[in-house]
């Protein structure tokens, strides 16, 4: 009984009850805090002090129910408070008879209008994005497996003419091995994009030096089929080269293969070149990236960051999920960092900026919005 007490005493509804002359017996507590008014203030004063406007209806009203032991609700009022600036809600009453004693007790319950419009309003946008996150995980899952499908098709055919006699074994098996690290790496990718959208990507932040971070991607790309013909060029200065970042390494390094990649993809037989800077006075790292491609086009421009978007080279061919911006993105923002591109009109490619702050405050951070 005691719990119950307290659910009444909390919840948050202005209830009171009242005796045969309209007059209040008891309060809950949110009543009292609602209104501003204490116990004392209110305990044997008449309610339509407490309620104003539409008296005569509300007279009538409890009278009915107070005669038929009834109940009503739904009925509008203005509440006063003490301050002078009353607000409006929804009555609900009810009338009832004590077995033993034979009096009739009146009890109301005001719910606040601004609450349950607020509830409402709540309950509405609540119910959209609930809508929009199924539509956006339906059509997540519909582009993942046309994308899987895509290096899985290849392996079967592969295998099939390898089987047949058709191409050699050693052919087979080196086309087999590029898809399936395509097929590894997008399986990762999938992995990752749901880690963020679901908020459970996490981070361990280390002092790292970012120079290096750098030269061990470039070193990578270079001895991989993507660098074969791409000359890369890293400009860094003295400062950059000797300033540390609380940042994920692993997570940053990733970022660096999706960027750094991403301009050795799309510039054919051409120039990548990486630039680090340091400016102390925002304590900011800068990484700069930019290629001599053919540039994004202005129509991918603006998507370049969202999921599954991808830009063409030469006769058309893609490249890549078009996952790899998302989660660098993601993994930039979860630094409290940023990152942003454009199309460089000297040097005819597209330039990618990325800047670190020097200290990182949390472990995790959600997935920014598209």
């Amino acid at each position: 009984m005691q719990k119950t007490s307290e659910l009444i005493d909390n919840i948050p509804l202005l209830i009171c009850t009242l005796d045969l002359d309209y007059k209040i017996t008891d309060i809950n507590g949110y009543f009292a805090k609602a209104t501003g008014f204490n116990r004392e203030e209110l305990i044997g004063k008449s309610i339509f002090k407490t309620l104003v406007g539409r008296t005569e209806l509300l007279e009538t009203t409890i009278a009915s129910i107070k005669s038929r032991s009834d109940s009503v609700s739904e009925i509008d009022v203005v509440v006063h408070k003490k301050d002078g600036v009353d607000f409006p809600g929804i009555l609900g009453a009810a009338a009832w008879q004590e077995k033993e004693s034979g009096i009739t007790n009146i009890g109301l319950a005001v719910m606040e209008s601004t609450r349950l419009e607020n509830a409402r309003t709540e309950a509405e946008a609540t119910n959209k994005e609930l809508v929009r996150k199924e539509s956006l995980k339906d059509e997540f899952i519909a582009i993942a497996s046309h994308e899987l499908r895509t290096p899985i098709q290849p392996i079967l055919g592969l295998a099939l003419l390898a089987k047949k006699g058709q191409i050699s074994q050693e052919e087979a098996w080196d086309s087999v091995l590029k898809e399936a690290r395509r097929l590894t790496q997008l399986a990762n990718d999938i992995l990752d994009v749901s880690r963020i959208e679901n908020g459970t990507l996490k981070y361990n932040f280390a002092k790292s030096n970012v120079s290096e971070i750098i030269e061990y991607v470039v070193n990578a790309l270079k001895t991989s089929e993507l660098g074969r013909e791409i000359d890369f060029s890293i400009i860094t200065d003295e400062r950059a080269r000797k300033t540390y970042c609380q940042l994920d390494r692993q997570r940053i390094t990733q970022v660096l293969m999706n960027v750094i990649g991403n301009a050795a993809k799309f510039t054919i037989k051409g120039r990548v070149e990486i630039m680090a800077r340091v400016d102390t006075e925002k304590s900011r790292y800068d990484i700069i990236v930019s290629d001599t491609g053919g540039g994004i086009p202005a129509s991918v421009l603006p998507h370049m960051f969202k999921k599954f978007i991808t830009r063409s080279v030469g006769e058309g061919e893609k490249h890549g999920s078009g996952l790899g911006l998302f989660i660098s993105r993601a993994i930039v923002t979860a630094h409290n960092g940023a990152i942003y591109l454009y199309n460089d009109d000297e040097k005819r490619g597209a330039t990618f900026v990325i800047r670190l702050p020097f200290e990182q405050p949390s472990s995790q951070a959600p997935a920014p919005s598209d």
